[in-house]
């Protein structure tokens, strides 16, 4: 009866022991809030978004068992950016996820603990939200996008137009970050023997006055810089591009897909699923100040040669056989 009973308790402790180990192995993450603050309309900035998100879901992650997303617009106001930063931080999230130079320093006023990945910043070291792109040093991390494609744009531009003589930028003069782009313009668009032209909007309720202005100065080419306000307008600009048969192109992500004759970048959504998987690392334990600034791995060239035959333009051979990608 004795040695039954041994038995008996001796079966009952091993099947908790192992209902425990059971447990242990199967043992959800943490659940995590992760902050997402983006400085355009949800409408223009959707794909990056859901980009990082599904990365996110690739990784492991399941929203409402291990992670929370709590998503915030600026909707391309500048000036509200602050406040929606200390209203994220307010709810002590464990990363908080951005984009561009604006946002990421109302995030990093905001705090100087929490980790910040942004998924796109142009001069990160320069701007003081890193110390070094090796070795961000702070709360702050992120993919790189160089600036200087803008410049290599104007030298495509003249390839792919070698007639075209005007070359405009549209300017949103109220983000901070467009003196940037517009600084080494004149300079690069005369060294290819463009005339440049400056158009300058405070906002998208002027893109009626710009493109009358654009049509007044008989501007050949129009260039889009990447700005909050134009990726987030996108394709209103490129419909009024094309009702004015005046070529548009640039290095903001989509903008041969949307109409334009061609763009020159990286790829958008490709740079937000490389930012999840710095919030992955952040999420697991890693230090964002020993995490190194991320270089772009892609630039694709892609030509939209349908809009150009509906504008009536010829693109150099050489252009097309440059091309990553033709848009027939």
């Amino acid at each position: 009866m004795k040695r039954r009973a041994v038995l008996l308790l001796f079966a009952s402790g091993a099947w908790i022991l192992a209902g425990a180990t059971y447990s242990l192995a199967q043992a959800p993450r943490p659940f995590r809030r992760i902050a997402v603050l983006l400085p355009g309309t949800e409408a223009g900035f959707r794909s990056r978004f859901d980009a990082f998100r599904g990365e996110l879901k690739n990784l492991g992650y399941v929203e409402g068992r291990d992670i929370l997303i709590d998503v915030r617009w600026a909707d391309d106001r500048t000036e509200r950016l602050v406040s929606l930063a200390a209203e994220v931080v307010s709810h002590n999230p464990a990363v908080i996820l951005t984009a561009g130079s604006a946002a990421v320093a109302a995030c990093q006023k905001a705090t100087s603990t929490i980790p910040i990945v942004f998924a796109t910043a142009g001069i990160p070291v320069e701007q003081g939200f890193v110390k070094s792109l090796r070795r961000p040093g702070g709360n702050i991390t992120g993919i790189l996008v160089h600036l200087d494609l803008n410049q290599k744009m104007v030298e495509i531009t003249r390839q792919a137009l070698p007639n075209a003589r005007r070359l405009a930028m549209l300017i949103h003069e109220t983000d901070p970050v467009h003196k940037f782009f517009l600084e080494p313009f004149g300079p690069t668009a005369r060294q290819f023997d463009f005339e440049p032209l400056i158009v300058r909007v405070g906002g998208a309720e002027e893109f009626d006055r710009a493109f009358r202005e654009l049509v007044e100065r008989k501007a050949d080419v129009l260039m889009l810089p990447s700005l909050v306000l134009i990726a987030s307008h996108l394709s209103q600009l490129v419909e009024r591009a094309l009702k004015s048969k005046l070529p548009v192109l640039g290095t903001v992500n989509g903008i041969a897909e949307a109409g334009g004759l061609l763009s020159y970048g990286t790829v958008a959504e490709e740079n937000y699923r490389r930012a999840a998987a710095l919030v992955d690392k952040i999420l697991r334990g890693a230090n964002p100040a020993e995490i190194p600034v991320e270089q772009p791995e892609r630039f694709q060239l892609v030509v939209n040669m349908k809009t150009a035959k509906a504008i009536g333009v010829t693109l150099s051979k050489v252009t097309l056989l440059r091309a990553d990608r033709v848009i027939e």
